[in-house]
């Protein structure tokens, strides 16, 4: 069975991701893309929604991730869907938190649109209180 190409982008998103791969999460971005982090984040000044362009959305998965979770991280992907036009991943984050090297682990649904096999747009869920929570506890 042939894997459609935006699943399979997908796939390699959540790699790049967990080696916070520069180069390839900027090929896998549009110029123009947005981010959608979700509400909490920009109602704690952590960031501002959308997170735009491409340059910006890969800068910040990159560089704030070290900042917050130790190198070893893994994305586990749960359950994912994509077609030429949209895609939907289910995964969990296991790592281990800088501050306090306490282990973290938190599902999350993100959704995408697709422009010519990249990702235009990113929306973000997860359970918000339980990882702002953790994290002033490690604090």
């Amino acid at each position: 069975m042939t894997v459609h190409p935006n699943v399979q982008l997908l796939r390699d998103h959540f790699v790049a991701m967990e080696s916070l791969d520069e180069e390839a999460l900027s090929a896998q971005f549009t110029t123009d893309a947005r981010y959608w982090p979700p509400i909490s984040a920009e109602q704690r000044g952590f960031v501002t929604r959308p997170l735009e362009p491409g340059a910006t959305v890969v800068e910040m998965l990159t560089k704030l991730t070290p900042q917050l979770y130790g190198p070893d991280r893994t994305w586990t992907i749960q359950h994912l869907f994509a077609d030429d036009e949209s895609g939907a991943a289910h995964v969990e984050l296991a790592a281990t938190l800088v501050t306090s090297g306490k282990p973290f682990r938190n599902a999350y649904a993100f959704f995408y649109r697709f422009v010519d096999g990249q990702i235009a747009e990113l929306w973000e869920y997860t359970d918000t209180d339980y990882t702002h929570g953790i994290h002033a506890e490690s604090n």
